[in-house]
């Protein structure tokens, strides 16, 4: 894979500021990057979108909103207010996409999830306004509890249906669906409304079910079949490398970068 049709996201180097992250992805001949939101904290976000464009760099994704389902009104209301600042932040940096970590249940899951598609549907007027599509990841079912009860890609394809919005897409991570034996057939389903792309290695044991994430090629995931597919389904966008992991993030980042080069080469 041609490091040009890549992206470079931000976790993958965790703890390098924007200006690492960026001067990184220009140096490797990545496409463009993926911000967490963390690395824009105190940053001049007009100046880093002149910056990135300078360098050839899109921003393929910013991550993250949602988390959607909260206990009380007023959790609600301020997790509404973050969601509009996260699109806002991803206006202004000209984003392909912003992420949507959906959120954990509160004892309800189908309260929960009713609350994912309410969030989503009142959230989606404020990101049409600023021309901001919205990415809903489904991640795997062992977050559930911790970070979505969106957990399977048909389960996310369905909600994207029935809020039927031309921004509203799916952010569609190898790590988190690997595992469904739909997958084909729901990549396919999801179509043109595949917004991101994401690429890390699952590998056992898993130490964390947050950080425990491999480099491509380094676990047992298809990852050539997998980019085939969303390619055959018609998204046209970079692929992103996103590597949360402890053994890597305890690496010097040039390391880390190399190690995801040579991953990515090898898809």
């Amino acid at each position: 894979m041609d490091l040009a049709q890549c992206s470079l996201n931000s976790v993958t180097v965790k703890g390098a500021v924007f200006t690492e992250v960026a001067d990184l992805a220009e140096q490797w001949g990545f496409g463009g990057v993926g911000l967490w939101r963390d690395v824009l904290d105190g940053v001049d976000l007009a100046g880093a979108s002149a910056r990135l464009r300078g360098s050839g760099l899109r921003v393929t994704s910013v991550c993250r909103g949602g988390m959607f389902p909260q206990p009380d009104e007023q959790q609600r209301r301020a997790r509404f207010d973050d969601n509009k600042l996260a699109v806002d932040q991803a206006h202004t940096l000209g984003a392909d996409c912003l992420y949507l970590v959906c959120g954990p249940a509160y004892g309800d899951l189908a309260d929960a999830r009713r609350q994912v598609h309410d969030g989503i549907a009142e959230l989606e007027p404020y990101a049409r306004q600023a021309g901001v599509r919205l990415a809903v990841e489904p991640m795997h079912p062992m977050m559930a509890s911790s970070r979505s009860v969106i957990t399977s890609l048909q389960e996310a394809n369905d909600l994207i249906e029935a809020i039927d919005s031309d921004l509203v897409g799916i952010a569609l991570d190898s790590y988190h669906v690997w595992w469904d034996a739909a997958l084909r057939q729901q990549i396919a389903r999801a179509g043109e409304r595949l917004f991101s792309v994401q690429l890390a290695d699952w590998v056992t044991p898993i130490q964390g079910e947050l950080s425990s994430r491999g480099m491509p090629g380094e676990g047992c995931i298809d990852m050539t079949g997998f980019v085939a597919d969303c390619r055959n389904a018609g998204y046209p966008g970079l692929v992103e490398v996103e590597i949360l992991s402890d053994r890597w993030w305890a690496e010097a980042a040039p390391r880390v970068v190399h190690a995801a080069a040579n991953g990515l080469a090898a898809v």
